[in-house]
């Protein structure tokens, strides 16, 4: 029986993926750094981690010092600037009444719930799992693994909603079935989704039947 739906964050039911990178290339060029829209998606396409791009880029830089900076620039952006996706609202505000709701997200918690505070829809999820308390983040399945033991379900009572190749191979890692609505700012493979239970376009092609008969069918 589907009982939770967990859904990203970031380019699924907020429109930051721009607001991320605009706030990352901020911070890195206060020490010199630049950052293109080319290094980004690289840097995406892997692991969505600082730590990683950083010591990957071979950059003496402290992560904790630039995510201090970036977390200035990217909240003033998410109070000015931030847009809920299309169909966000309905479909999270039809799915409450339904399932218990989380948020899986490799953003800080602050974040997570600053982002859904703007738009008032906090409230209407049970729990947020933020991938930055974690030793790992999406793709790996932990954030997942981590949602699923605290709502107390298996990953057979759950299905996931991604929009990204990282998070949907975090959730399929996890067991989950997994919906992918992808953002288009981080070109896509043609067969980066192959195995997800359903590719939609836009989120007001989904409702709570459709969720239903989806999880039915991938069982």
């Amino acid at each position: 029986m589907l009982k939770a739906i967990l859904f990203d964050l970031d380019g699924l039911l907020v429109d930051s993926e721009p607001l991320q990178f605009r706030s990352y290339q901020y911070a890195l060029k206060q020490f010199g750094v630049s950052l293109d829209h080319d290094a980004w998606i690289q840097w995406h396409s892997v692991e969505a981690s600082t730590t990683r791009w950083i010591k990957d880029q071979n950059l003496d830089l402290d992560v904790e010092t630039l995510r201090s900076v970036k977390k200035v620039h990217y909240d003033e952006l998410v109070a000015t600037e931030l847009t809920l996706k299309p169909g966000a609202r309905e479909l999270v505000e039809e799915c409450s009444s339904s399932f218990q709701l989380a948020v899986v997200s490799s953003s800080r918690r602050e974040s997570i719930e600053s982002c859904l505070q703007k738009f008032d829809l906090h409230q209407r999820f049970s729990m947020f799992v933020s991938g930055a308390e974690l030793k790992r983040s999406k793709p790996y399945p932990d954030s997942y693994i981590e949602a699923l033991k605290v709502l107390n379900i298996g990953p057979g009572n759950a299905i996931a909603l991604e929009d990204s190749s990282t998070g949907f191979r975090a959730a399929t890692a996890a067991g989950i079935p997994c919906i992918v609505c992808p953002d288009h700012f981080i070109p896509k493979t043609k067969d980066a989704f192959a195995n997800a239970a359903l590719v939609v376009e836009f989120l007001h092609e989904l409702d709570s039947d459709i969720l239903r008969k989806v999880h039915t069918k991938s069982r």
